[in-house]
């Protein structure tokens, strides 16, 4: 599986993945922000859909406050200091009105944040069950190195291979180096 990218994640001029020729293509992605000579992932996930619209979504659902927003001066070194977690977690519904009230300072944070952001993507068309083990065994192997995960979330919900499923073996190629990001991954 070969990894396209890095592409800007945040733009005002150019549509989401505007020079990427697999935009319309659904598979696996990552999201990272470069520390150093490397990146580090901030998200892993997957979709059926296009890339395009996922990475649409993801930007609209960091921006409203649904997604975690991380201090965007510390990001660059490799260290994340969550400013808002996001609603999307259990018990954080009723925040709303405390993210209102901070949404101006709230918004320009996250999208500082993802100015940092880098998208990477790889083509697959399988069913989606293979893609989600293929995006949780990313998620787990990111895990097992405290550098590569430090901008990381760790309550990400991934579903990794069932015990009655035969395990894979998968090749992941990138043009930059990705910290944590195994060559060979068993999935």
């Amino acid at each position: 599986m070969s990894f396209a990218g890095p592409y800007p994640a945040y733009s005002e001029t150019a549509d989401v993945l505007a020079g990427c020729a697999q935009r319309k293509s659904g598979g696996i992605y990552f999201l990272a922000i470069q520390v150093g000579s490397g990146y580090r992932l901030t998200h892993v996930g997957q979709t059926g859909a296009s890339f395009h619209q996922r990475m649409k979504e993801y930007i609209i659902n960091t921006l409203g406050g649904n997604y975690r927003i991380c201090d965007p001066e510390l990001l660059p070194r490799g260290l994340a200091r969550p400013v808002w977690n996001g609603l999307w977690r259990e018990g954080t519904r009723a925040c709303l009105p405390e993210f209102l009230r901070d949404s101006t300072r709230l918004f320009e944070l996250a999208k500082r944040q993802l100015q940092l952001e880098q998208i990477f993507v790889a083509p697959l068309k399988v069913e989606d069950r293979l893609r989600r083990r293929i995006e949780g065994a990313i998620a787990i192997a990111i895990r097992q190195d405290a550098a590569a995960s430090s901008l990381f979330p760790p309550d990400i919900r991934v579903l990794g291979r069932l015990t009655t499923e035969a395990p894979l073996e998968i090749r992941l190629q990138t043009q930059v180096q990705i910290l944590g990001l195994p060559e060979r991954l068993e999935i």
